[in-house]
């Protein structure tokens, strides 16, 4: 294999990589937008009223930040 080749396929698993996080966001989106209603979340000794697609929001971003956390330690194990 030579070193294009290396490159391309480089390439193409980041742009396949952009277009699986381009789908997982959309339907992120769309099931926020689908879900609007109000919840009752129970945190220990307080339960919040909130609606429904804040509540999806925050856990959306805490998945995020999480698999980002464990990419950057697993990267640091490779290195």
């Amino acid at each position: 294999m030579s070193s294009g080749d290396a490159v391309e396929d480089k390439g193409g698993s980041a742009l396949r990589r952009l277009i699986v996080a381009g789908v997982i966001i959309a339907l992120a989106v769309w099931f926020i937008l689908a879900n609007t209603e109000e919840v009752g979340v129970k945190l220990w000794l307080v339960k919040v009223e909130t609606p429904m697609w804040i509540m999806i929001t925050v856990v959306f971003i805490a998945g995020w930040a999480v698999g980002a956390l464990l990419r950057r330690r697993a990267a640091r194990k490779r290195a």
